[in-house]
């Protein structure tokens, strides 16, 4: 008895301590977590913003490339609008196509809106080139202070001119009239003229074009179950040329068989020049 009371006051004494020992353990492992977490947090924000920033200006990019490209292929069909002679209201459609592609990008545009530039002149077929530069706002503190708060983005493109007069062709000039006028001269009588005389066309004279020459025609005998030795002789007998009836197998002294079939069939009519191969088996 007296043992089973020490027990028990072992146990009341004990498991206080393991209690105390489970809460300092989960105390400590929640501190840990908000130190990892406090860690952690100005890394992944900074990784977040920078991700914005990154598809802000890649997105502008795209914008400015589209917009540089239809203000040059505008500049492409109106290429004289810049030239000695300006055209105000072309240039001003220009600058609102690309007013109006640039205007979501959050880029800020140069003012006034950079003009076309024809390098090779402004004739069919040369470059119209435009290229356009903005300035981005970054969000990002730490690359703002690396990179800069602003950073510039650049699109250009090119289109051939599509307007104007192809150099090197010249201009045909008026041909005279064939119809010359003559004046009658003083004291000659003026009549009617003699018509013409019409001249028959030649009557075109057909051509006669020789009959072809029939081919000879000859029977095919039929050599099933002859002897390779004597079948020579009913094939030329037949017509036909010695020299056009194959053996398969050759024959040769000593080597003759009985002819088991024929690659043509015996008693059509072909033509004598024809050739024909027999075989010592059913095929």
């Amino acid at each position: 008895m007296r043992q089973h009371l020490h027990r028990l006051a072992a146990l009341r004494i004990r498991l206080p301590k393991a209690v105390a020992r489970r809460v300092r353990a989960r105390t400590g492992a929640r501190g840990q977590s908000l130190t990892e977490f406090a860690l952690t947090l100005p890394v992944t924000l900074l990784i977040v913003l920078f991700g914005l920033d990154f598809g802000r200006v890649f997105l502008g990019w795209i914008s400015l490339t589209n917009a540089s490209r239809e203000a040059a292929n505008y500049a492409a069909m109106n290429p004289t609008a810049w030239g000695s002679s300006p055209n105000a209201t072309v240039q001003a459609e220009y600058a609102r196509l690309v007013t109006a592609e640039t205007s979501g990008i959050n880029c800020t545009m140069p003012n006034p809106i950079p003009i076309p530039t024809f390098p090779n002149g402004s004739t069919l077929g040369s470059p119209a080139t435009v290229s356009m530069t903005c300035k981005f706002h970054l969000i990002t503190p730490v690359i703002g202070d690396i990179l800069g708060s602003l950073i510039s983005v650049t699109a250009s493109s090119s289109y051939p001119v599509r307007s104007g007069i192809i150099e090197g062709i010249p201009t045909p000039s008026p041909s005279p009239s064939s119809a010359a006028t003559v004046a009658p001269s003083s004291g000659a009588s003026v009549g009617p003229s003699a018509a013409p005389t019409a001249t028959p066309s030649p009557t075109a004279t057909p051509l006669v074009t020789p009959s072809p020459t029939p081919t000879p025609q000859c029977t095919v005998p039929n050599l099933v179950n002859v002897k390779t030795n004597a079948a020579g002789s009913k094939w030329t007998k037949a017509g036909f040329t010695s020299a056009n009836l194959v053996y398969s197998p050759l024959v040769g002294p000593g080597n003759n068989y009985t002819i088991k079939a024929q690659s043509l069939l015996g008693g059509i009519t072909v033509d004598c020049t024809a050739s024909m191969t027999v075989y010592d088996r059913v095929q």
